[in-house]
């Protein structure tokens, strides 16, 4: 098997944990958490990672597989977020700007289309999911 070496700044650990974050953190990686219903991590575990650790580098996401899931775990831990005190500057970096930052090293990440109008009936790529804000 070839070994294949990527800089820490293009690598994502996903499904960390209070045990996981301080090894996560001295790899120089971006920190994933999938935020569940029952298991793993939920949003006050969550919230209390964030303001032991600080946002740096941490991303969040909705679990969504094997097991019990809720796709709004995101807006769910963003509540608790503000409940708690947390700046709004580091809650939107932990759910926007974080993720982007990591996301657009892959060079596939275009962000000028976000500057660019969109009509509410415009495809986008032949799907028809309405876009944009809504009349």
């Amino acid at each position: 098997m070839r070994e294949v070496n990527f800089p820490p700044e293009r690598v994502l650990i996903d499904h960390n944990t209070e045990q996981t974050v301080p090894l996560v953190i001295d790899s120089g990686c971006t920190m994933g958490f999938s935020i569940y219903p029952d298991t793993k991590m939920d949003e006050p575990r969550m919230v209390e990672i964030l303001r032991q650790w600080g946002t740096d580098r941490m991303v969040i996401n909705s679990a969504a597989d094997w097991g019990k899931s809720d796709p709004l775990k995101i807006p769910k831990t963003v509540s608790l977020m503000r409940q708690k005190g947390m700046a709004e500057h580091d809650i939107e970096k932990v759910v926007w700007h974080n993720p982007v930052s990591f996301f657009a090293k892959s060079g596939r990440l275009d962000l000028r289309e976000m500057d660019t109008p969109v009509s509410p009936g415009q495809l986008f790529e032949g799907n028809s999911i309405l876009r944009g804000p809504r009349a």
